[in-house]
């Protein structure tokens, strides 16, 4: 309930500020499990996804923001959990599993944090939770340089399904290399015309 009043709230003020544009609204599946992964360069990623499309995305966001007992009740009260950079976090993605297995629709960024310098990299765990989940992704390609009144655009790609993947034995060199195939897809998506 939050996260749309929120939402709704942000929504004329972004699209005005960034001139946001969707693109390829007819690849939206209509309802969850879903994973939806798009390319992390600026802290207001997650915003944009938001004000964009229509669901209500469950995401992880640094332990750090955390920190400030407000901040991170209102975080948690919009479907943000925490998780722990730079290690395996258990807790994290048991909570990950469970939002999927309910059906709902999670918000990753595979590079695991913001890409600065633009390489192509990504982290096993988008893939490692999606195979387990049985979950599709959804790729998102955010274009633009979010300069106040210039465009953004979202690009929105055909959902990737994972059940190729079933009864495999994968190791995490294995979703190292998935992940990676979901960034390639996502950054080819963003230079498409």
């Amino acid at each position: 309930m939050l996260y749309r009043i929120v939402r709704d709230i942000l929504k004329p003020f972004f699209y005005m500020l960034y001139n946001i544009k969707v693109e390829g609204r007819e690849n939206l599946p209509a309802k969850g499990p879903l994973i939806i992964c798009a390319n992390h360069t600026h802290v207001i990623d997650p915003i944009i996804l938001a004000v964009s499309l229509p669901y209500n995305i469950n995401s992880m966001a640094k332990a750090e923001l955390f920190e400030n007992k407000l901040f991170g009740y209102f975080l948690s009260k919009i479907g943000v959990f925490p998780v722990k950079r730079g290690e395996a976090d258990i807790k994290s993605i048991k909570t990950s599993l469970k939002l999927l297995k309910e059906n709902k629709v999670m918000g990753m960024f595979p590079e695991g944090t913001r890409n600065k310098t633009g390489e192509l990299k990504a982290e096993p765990g988008v893939a490692m939770i999606a195979i387990r989940a049985g979950s599709p992704i959804l790729p998102i390609a955010i274009v633009g340089n979010y300069q106040l009144f210039h465009r953004t655009i979202v690009k929105i790609g055909k959902p990737v399904l994972m059940d190729k993947y079933n009864n495999q034995k994968l190791q995490n060199e294995d979703y190292h290399n998935i992940s990676m195939d979901i960034m390639k897809y996502i950054n080819k998506l963003s230079k498409d015309d």
